[in-house]
């Protein structure tokens, strides 16, 4: 549930909800969504599951899901959604009328450039960019855990509170490895916030909720809502922070 102290922002980044793909984060998500004030939302990619969805069905999750933004945006919000690598193939299917339709206020973008209120500037994208240019340092191993990542979540979904599936995730979060692509990860986006001339960059994409800062240089990693229920937000002062409810 959202504290109290948490309901008021000035603007609120969220990624890798991944809505459709189960009810793993829904009623959450959605209770969030219906306690949230804030000025402006960025949904920085993969907020719908799309790529288990060969048929680009809508069904009624996604449709809660939208009804939440529509009121956020009739109650004054504005809302920017970024394509993700899961949600981006919805751009090439007749579902994106739909999708425009249940979303009519939404501007959707591929990236942004965000500029805080003193003055900052931070490149917003999703990250899976990351994929295309470290692709040929991805281990067997790697490979192997992105084969079964969908088979760990549908777990989570139906056994939340399973302790096997607890330990599984609780191992998986203090993999070696995943502290190690979580790094490099980290050092792209913020060469890559670099070469834009940005103060910093926010993403989301490996599902590791993260803030960190080289010099002058700031990185934040909106996490996911799939296990972590985490997202970055500028309070009404001006300060940018990670908040995580992981469960």
């Amino acid at each position: 549930m959202l504290d109290s102290q948490y309901r008021q922002f000035h603007s609120v980044f969220l990624s890798d909800l991944h809505v459709g793909w189960g009810r793993v984060s829904e009623e959450p998500l959605l209770d969030f969504l219906g306690r949230l004030r804030t000025k402006q939302l960025y949904l920085v990619g993969d907020i719908l599951e799309w790529m288990y969805r060969p048929n680009g069905w809508i069904d009624d999750s996604i449709k809660r899901f939208m009804a939440k933004l529509n009121q956020l945006a009739c109650s004054g919000t504005e809302i920017t959604w970024l394509s993700g690598n899961h949600d981006q193939s919805i751009y090439s299917t007749p579902q994106m009328d739909k999708v425009c339709q249940l979303g009519s206020q939404i501007r959707f973008q591929t990236h942004h450039k965000y500029m805080t209120q003193d003055g900052r500037e931070f490149l917003l994208v999703h990250g899976d960019i990351y994929d295309h240019l470290m692709g040929r340092d991805v281990t067997v191993k790697q490979r192997f855990a992105e084969s079964l990542y969908p088979i760990y979540v549908r777990l989570l979904d139906r056994f939340p509170d399973n302790r096997l599936v607890r330990r599984i995730q609780t191992r998986k979060l203090s993999d070696p490895l995943l502290a190690d692509h979580a790094s490099k990860f980290r050092s792209l986006m913020m060469d890559l916030a670099r070469s834009h001339g940005c103060d910093g960059v926010i993403c989301g994409h490996i599902h590791v909720p993260d803030s960190h800062r080289s010099g002058s240089l700031e990185y934040f990693n909106c996490g996911d809502w799939l296990e972590h229920r985490s997202f970055v937000a500028e309070s009404c002062l001006g300060s940018i922070e990670l908040h995580t409810q992981r469960y």
